[in-house]
């Protein structure tokens, strides 16, 4: 399955429900299956990869979902874009993880027409 593509959509924050862990559990079953894996985090997601969180009882998601992109140098590849229109609402614009690339919904256009799957969860 090499040169497959997947694009996740992420609209839920981070400590709301359980759609960023299914998010990084279909990330991970995707790359070990070789498909290089395109997360787009919009609206309350953009606070997923905001750095220094310090949550009281949960697992701190910046660093989860850190991991996950900093890993997707290697073949196959990850790619998150956080929406630059979300981010600064939220005042998160400059804090987001190592890997996380400010962007637009023009950048979710192109990746929804080169994939070859696109999710949204939220």
């Amino acid at each position: 399955m090499t040169g497959k593509q997947l694009t996740i959509v992420s609209i839920n924050g981070p400590y709301r429900d359980e759609a960023i862990f299914t998010m990084m559990r279909l990330a991970h079953a995707a790359k070990e299956k070789g498909i290089t894996v395109n997360f787009f985090n919009y609206l309350d997601a953009t606070m997923t990869a905001h750095r220094d969180q310090a949550p009281k009882e949960f697992p701190p998601i910046e660093t989860i979902f850190g991991t996950i992109v900093k890993k997707g140098i290697k073949k196959p590849k990850a790619h998150a874009i956080a929406c630059i229109k979300c981010t600064d609402a939220r005042g998160v614009t400059k804090y987001q993880t190592e890997g996380v690339i400010i962007g637009g919904l023009y950048d979710l256009g192109e990746w929804t027409a080169e994939s070859d799957k696109t999710i949204l969860l939220g």
